[in-house]
């Protein structure tokens, strides 16, 4: 009767100590208070689709022209065909930078 109170205790024991929860939860360090959140670095799918967006293209050549006081689409129609622009979003780009123009010339005067 003792050896099966003493089997029973080391049983009892060795379960106990054996369902302890011994790993961590991985929890990720938050960036520092300083640090931008929004400037993670793109994954290759992004910069690929960011490098081929023919109408995003297209809006980073209107430049403003401080000398004339109007905007300008920087990139003549045959290099714009040469990247792969069509003539038709070419001149979607053409109408775009006349209607900045529009709305600058109004609020010029």
């Amino acid at each position: 009767m003792k050896t099966r109170t003493i089997i029973i205790s080391l049983t009892a024991l060795l379960c106990a100590v054996s369902c302890k929860e011994e790993t961590e939860l991985q929890v990720p360090n938050p960036p520092p208070p300083h640090t931008n959140v929004k400037s993670a670095e793109l994954d290759d799918e992004a910069v690929y689709r960011f490098q081929t967006d023919k109408n995003q293209m297209l809006n980073s050549m209107i430049r403003y022209d401080y000398t004339k006081k109007k905007y300008v689409l920087d990139i003549s129609e045959q290099d714009a065909r040469s990247i792969g622009i069509t003539t038709q979003m070419y001149k979607d780009a053409i109408k775009r930078v006349e209607e900045m123009n529009k709305v600058n010339f109004e609020r010029l005067q």
